[in-house]
């Protein structure tokens, strides 16, 4: 010792620093046990989560019961309520024009008038021998009571003037034809005449149509007959108008099925206050033919068996198949027949997965998260 040390000094500084060196390692020591403990309480607080749950984890939903429409879908053109090309009966010279192009005029408003001067005079000679044979026939009626005409001469007197006074109607007739009128309310088209124009009798002259509301004619598949009946309502995109629709009802159906497509026409009515729609128009059709209640779930819970399907569903804390019939698709979505509202379906982890084994349901249409939402403040007020 005493070669080693040179004095007390040098003894006492190293006794110090091996006592250090010692509480140091000691202090490791404790330090690594903790963390030693903590991951053994974390593992044995982890280890019930693992033996509780019931086996492999499969996504799952609620199957909701929704009001799912049918519809027949179709193209179709509009046409006007009513329309027509007004054509004069008689050739004559434009005289007058009293309307506006685009104008909407009333029934029976005159829209073009013909130079009537010679049927009017025509009129008045009709009128003037109408006047005599009446005077005509007073006379002879007075010598048939005297007994100074016979009975033929009579007759003969009031044929002449039932003659006379259909000759006046016929002239009459032929002057009204002289003015074009609107044969109802709507709207007038653009003319290609002007006044003093000569007019052949049947010449196209005017375009008048109603759109207050619009007619639309489309087919159908011959299959689809039975599912179409006369007041179901229908919508319709325009790509004149897009992200709008509109709605009206069928009117008619025709009572003969094409011999060339094997198809149906339909007509249905629109009504068209705004006057947006315009005849010609190319329309896609939706046409509503029943709606009903129906069990919904993801298309990706169907799993494909032989020649059918079947889902598989979370029941009695075990993985139940059931088959089921398809029905409509819509939305990433389909219509079952076979399963219940409120039943538990699998839709994704089905290939891992074997009737009567137990699963750890996730719900992925938010029930739990639900559930528990609705049990929180419940179990705080407690």
């Amino acid at each position: 010792m005493l070669s080693t040390f040179n004095n007390s000094a040098d003894f006492q500084r190293t006794v110090r620093q091996s006592t250090n060196q010692a509480l140091t390692k000691r202090t490791f020591a404790k330090r690594a046990l903790s963390k030693v403990a903590l991951s053994s309480f974390l593992i044995a607080s982890y280890l019930p989560i693992q033996v509780n749950a019931q086996g492999l984890p499969a996504e799952v939903v609620h199957a909701t019961e929704q009001s799912i429409p049918t519809y027949i879908e179709a193209v179709g053109s509009l046409k006007a309520n009513e329309a027509l090309v007004l054509r004069p009966e008689i050739t004559g010279r434009i005289d007058k024009i009293s309307f506006d192009e685009g104008q909407t005029v009333t029934k029976d408003t005159a829209l073009i008038h013909f130079d009537d001067a010679l049927y009017r005079a025509q009129v008045d000679e009709a009128k003037a021998r109408v006047s005599l044979s009446e005077a005509e026939y007073r006379r002879v009626s007075k010598l048939f009571k005297n007994g100074a005409i016979s009975e033929t001469a009579k007759d003969s007197a009031l044929a002449q003037m039932r003659i006379n006074e259909a000759q006046l109607e016929q002239a009459k007739f032929t002057l009204n034809k002289m003015t074009l009128s609107a044969p109802f309310t709507g709207i007038v088209g653009l003319r290609q005449f002007s006044p003093g124009d000569y007019i052949t009798a049947g010449s196209d002259m005017l375009e008048i149509v109603d759109i207050n509301s619009m007619k639309l004619d489309f087919r159908i598949p011959e299959v689809y007959l039975p599912q179409v009946a006369v007041g179901q309502t229908l919508s319709i995109s325009l790509s004149a108008f897009p992200g709008e629709s509109f709605h009206g009802s069928v009117t008619a159906i025709s009572p003969q099925i094409s011999e060339q497509g094997r198809n149906i026409l339909v007509r249905a009515l629109l009504p068209n206050t705004d006057k947006k729609l315009r005849p010609g128009l190319f329309a896609k059709v939706q046409l509503l033919v029943k709606q009903q209640d129906l069990i919904i779930v993801p298309e990706q819970a169907l799993i494909p068996q032989g020649t059918g399907f079947l889902v598989y569903l979370y029941k009695d804390e075990k993985v139940t198949p059931v088959p089921v019939q398809l029905g409509q698709r819509q939305n990433g979505t389909i219509a079952l027949t076979g399963i219940n509202a409120g039943d538990v379906v699998i839709t994704a982890g089905q290939l891992k997965l074997q009737p009567g084994t137990g699963i750890t349901p996730i719900f992925v249409d938010g029930s739990t998260a639900k559930n528990e939402t609705a049990e929180k403040p419940q179990a705080e007020q407690e």
